[in-house]
């Protein structure tokens, strides 16, 4: 069965392609350590903010990427399935 009201645009399906190849390359190698290490994962949160995407519900008038909540979820979900710890990050700011 198709619904599609209800699928996702297709700015969000890139958004979610470029988020998941961030998260290959920059967020899955450092997972482990971060983990084990129990350190802040200061590169991820790194990689983060150069590709704008710590924060992008955040407005456009206040420097953010003004993205929607299903954007919001899209960059969350992409970051845990590379390192659940590194996901809070994206997660936290969205709770602010």
């Amino acid at each position: 069965m198709s619904f599609p009201l209800y699928a996702p645009a297709e700015e969000h399906d890139m958004l979610r392609e470029t988020v998941r190849a961030l998260a290959d390359e920059k967020i899955a190698p450092q997972a482990a350590a971060a983990d084990e290490n129990e350190e802040f994962p200061w590169e991820v949160y790194k990689a983060l903010v150069a590709a704008d995407f710590h924060a992008v519900h955040i407005p456009e008038q206040f420097g953010g990427a003004g993205a929607d909540a299903l954007a919001t979820v899209i960059v969350i979900e992409e970051v845990a399935r590379a390192c659940a710890s590194s996901s809070l990050i994206p997660a936290v700011n969205k709770l602010g």
